[in-house]
């Protein structure tokens, strides 16, 4: 570990070759955070720097392997609701290390606790949609042996993604893992596999108000700790009150062995339903093994305090969490909009609508209702996507000879597309489909190996087809795109085409049913970005001439 305070980070700095330092933001802790630009790639990032505090002793040597262990916990986690971690280092040149740093993904749009102070109590809907999504986030890191042991409201972060609030899980530097006896052989991967004793000094690893009964007792953790934090951090968003706000340690576990009156009494007065606040009873038990067992159990017993079963609709298992949140919340009357919530990434039709067919043998036509009687529409009433599937699975095979394609200003009708020319004059160029909410950004990397495409989602995340989604890829081949709803849901798909030589002078590509062929004396570095049949195609290029202009 290096010693001594970090040296002083100054605005418009560059670390790592790469990052440059915009403004100070946050400091606390172990750590100073910055706001920074990724120079290479254009985008925001947070930078967070170790501070140095406590030096040599006990407790700077432990923090130090705490925020160290950060990165490794961080660079295992992959969920869209877990704060993604883009880079490692220490200041410095390689023969004289400094400080570690980490660069995460930056969020602007604040905490959970700022969220609450700002606006105060959450309806039922929206504390819904953040325990689902942070029961998604939390799943992964307990199937990898990962407890988080901090979950708080200062710990949720939300970002915008097209328009879109999600909530993100960050801070896992004091994460217990759970090692087995093969990984414990690599101390190097685990650096703080147990952080509860670290650097040959025992520290208590929590924060009090948010902290489960065990923790404070300094008892072993398990994911049912998660749980206890999170159905916390939930009656404090439905009550605007943290119920366990005590600084004394032996004060506050013995305030938690009366969970079950405190959860009632925050409740109740603020129209809670009551089987949702007895889930939340249950969660916050005195007793771990009273709890639900697995984040996937605790949402499947909010959902049915949200809807209890019927005959037509019965009570979905534990462990339907796996697939598909959004079955658990979808076809409830208090369903989360689609605007706060990233769920797991396979694909689900579970929002599809029901076929006519179906739909007439499950129940009689009811009778119909007058104009006059009928209900209004309501107000930014949030309805299912069309979900479909790749497009290019079922693509008949480019054939027949190429079809050349001169440059044009406007679209070209072409193989069931609208094909159009854009020469990237400017850093980054947006594209879009012809469904609803189908629009990127493409930016083109220099690259000694060729171009790269860096494509991020602008009202969408983004994920190569059958992997997992995220705000951004990066390509330097063909490849499939899918374009992915908050929910995890494909509502469309790009093929992207670097194309290949053919006939002297021009580049072919596989469009359709056919092959176009671009001159390369028109384009001389043409990606094809196809939106699919009935939809758009682009040709991006950056060296060539411009499309003329028609004819008025």
């Amino acid at each position: 570990m290096a010693g001594g305070p970090p040296a002083a980070i100054q605005t418009g700095e560059l670390v790592l070759d790469r990052y440059r330092i915009v403004e100070q933001i946050a400091s606390g802790g172990h750590s100073v955070v910055f706001r920074g630009t990724d120079e290479r790639l254009n985008r925001p990032v947070c930078i967070k720097i170790f501070s140095g505090l406590g030096g040599e002793s006990g407790v700077g040597r432990t923090s130090y392997e705490h925020f160290v262990q950060e990165a490794f916990a961080l660079s295992r986690l992959t969920h869209p609701n877990t704060l993604r971690i883009y880079d490692f280092g220490h200041l410095g040149t390689k023969d004289d290390a400094g400080m570690p740093l980490q660069v995460c993904e930056y969020m602007n749009g604040g905490t959970l606790s700022q969220i609450v102070r700002e606006q105060g109590t959450q309806s039922v809907a929206e504390t819904a949609r953040l325990i689902v999504a942070m029961c998604a986030s939390l799943g992964e890191a307990h199937s990898l042996g990962i407890v988080h042991r901090d979950i708080k409201p200062q710990n949720i972060l939300y970002g915008t993604v097209g328009g879109n609030r999600l909530p993100k899980l960050a801070d896992f530097g004091i994460a217990k893992w759970s090692a087995d006896d093969e990984e414990r052989k690599d101390r190097k991967s685990k650096r703080a596999e147990d952080t509860a004793i670290v650097a040959g000094q025992k520290l208590a690893m929590y924060s009090p108000s948010w902290a489960a009964p065990e923790q404070l007792a300094g008892q072993p953790v398990s994911p049912a700790t998660d749980i206890y934090s999170l159905a916390a951090v939930a009656v404090y968003m439905l009550s605007a009150k943290a119920i366990f706000a005590d600084e004394d340690v032996y004060a506050g576990y013995k305030k938690r062995r009366h969970g079950a009156q405190l959860v009632r009494e925050a409740l109740v007065p603020h129209g809670v339903p009551a089987p949702v606040v007895e889930v939340l009873v249950k969660a916050l038990a005195f007793d771990p093994k009273q709890r639900p067992g697995a984040v996937e159990q605790l949402v499947a017993e909010l959902h049915t305090a949200m809807e209890p079963a019927t005959d037509e609709q019965a009570s979905l298992p534990p462990g339907h969490f796996h697939g598909d949140t959004t079955a658990l919340l979808g076809h409830s009357k208090r369903m989360p909009s689609q605007s706060d919530i990233v769920t797991p990434s396979t694909p689900t039709n579970a929002l599809a609508a029901t076929p006519p067919a179906i739909a007439s043998a499950a129940a009689p036509t009811p009778p119909a209702v007058p104009p006059a009687a009928a209900p209004a529409p309501i107000p930014n009433q949030w309805t299912p996507p069309v979900v479909v599937p790749p497009w290019m699975l079922t693509a008949v095979k480019s054939t027949g000879a190429a079809h050349r394609l001169a440059l044009s200003e406007t679209p070209t009708h072409v193989f069931e597309r609208r094909v159009h020319f854009v020469m990237a004059t400017q850093q980054f160029v947006d594209l879009a489909g012809a469904g609803a909410g189908q629009k990127v950004r493409i930016t083109l990397l220099p690259s000694p190996t060729g171009r790269v495409v860096h494509l991020k989602g602008m009202t969408c995340f983004v994920a190569f087809v059958g992997g997992r989604p995220s705000p951004a890829v990066t390509l330097e081949h063909a490849s499939d795109v899918a374009l992915v709803t908050a929910r995890a849901q494909e509502v469309g798909h790009i093929r992207i085409s670097f194309g290949e030589g053919g006939t002297i002078g021009q580049l072919a590509f596989p469009l359709g049913a056919g092959v176009v062929a671009i001159g390369a004396d028109d384009c001389a570095d043409p990606i094809l970005f196809d939106f699919g049949p009935g939809s758009d195609a682009y040709f991006v290029y950056t060296r060539g001439r411009v499309a003329p202009k028609a004819r008025r």
